[in-house]
């Protein structure tokens, strides 16, 4: 299906900026109650925890349409220790390391964040999730997906590591996530870009919920847009002087590294150190060639 013929110039100008003060507004009170509810809680009194924003709030890729908050409440006083790479077979010893030896239990953290939540919102309003928990919307409030995670720390070589959050759903694997990274990233790519990096995600965000709304596709996760458009080299978004030639630029180079496997298999995610495509995704590269595809259709390009 092909949109009607519009200037798509003007709209995809209009389309750069991110979500407006009322819903940060909305997002920092429901940031402010979830720390208030960590804070209060007797449980976690015996533990560090921090509670900070995550993904598209504080990487200022977030629109309208998706802009929940993800909140991560990480327990910082119990740090795991991967082994990936170069750095398979070492052990915490072998790195002059010390194992943790306090009494709290990882397995105890999401119970005592919900319930944590539970006392400052209320029941009604959260939900417990697979992988996190659900804080409905209020009046004041923007709806937020607060993760309950934990201290990692990765190790690629006896030398080189990287630090991130571990994921423990109550059912399938655990998941390693890079919020530091991902913010990181997204500031030194926007910079190299002139700024146009993350306008450009806004605009193909929009783009994609405009899309759903009209039932030309299926939802298409945020951050795999956002990780299609980090791919793409700086010069893209440099040498362009428009908006529809920049949005046409990263849709034919996002086309081209997911057409077949071998194509995407250097694909990064948005943080540098996660490969985008892999079993344990939410997403596919048919999934993210097949976008790329229908929005190129849809544009009329």
């Amino acid at each position: 299906m092909r949109a009607l013929p519009r200037d798509w110039e003007s709209t995809f100008s209009g389309w750069t900026g991110a979500a407006g003060s009322v819903e940060d507004d909305k997002a920092q009170r429901v940031l402010q109650r979830v720390r208030n509810a960590i804070a209060n809680s007797r449980e976690l009194q015996a533990v560090d925890v921090s509670v900070y924003p995550k993904g598209s709030y504080p990487n200022r890729t977030n629109v309208v349409q998706d802009s929940d908050m993800d909140v991560a409440v990480e327990l910082t006083s119990i740090i795991h220790h991967e082994f990936w790479n170069e750095a398979e077979g070492l052990t915490i010893q072998d790195l002059g390391l010390r194992p943790y030896t306090g009494t709290y239990r990882v397995s105890q953290f999401k119970d005592h964040v919900e319930a944590a939540l539970v006392a400052e919102f209320d029941r009604s309003l959260v939900e417990r999730g697979n992988k996190a928990l659900r804080v409905k919307a209020t009046s004041s409030t923007l709806a937020a997906d607060v993760v309950a995670c934990q201290t990692v720390e990765v190790h690629f070589s006896r030398y080189s590591s990287a630090t991130g959050i571990k994921i423990w759903p109550d059912r399938g694997l655990p998941i390693i996530n890079f919020p530091n990274q991902h913010l990181q990233q997204g500031l030194r790519k926007n910079q190299l870009t002139y700024r146009r990096y993350k306008r450009t995600v806004r605009i193909l965000k929009r783009l994609e919920n405009q899309m759903v709304r009209e039932r030309v596709i299926e939802v298409v996760p945020s951050f795999l847009i956002e990780s299609l458009v980090w791919n793409v080299p700086e010069q893209v978004f440099t040498v362009r002087s428009s908006w529809t030639d920049i949005v046409r630029g990263v849709l034919v180079l996002n086309y081209e590294a997911t057409k077949d496997d071998e194509s995407a298999k250097s694909q990064l995610e948005a943080n540098a150190i996660k490969f985008l495509f892999h079993l344990t995704r939410a997403w596919t590269r048919p999934q993210a060639h097949n976008w790329t595809l229908a929005a190129w259709r849809y544009l009329g390009f």
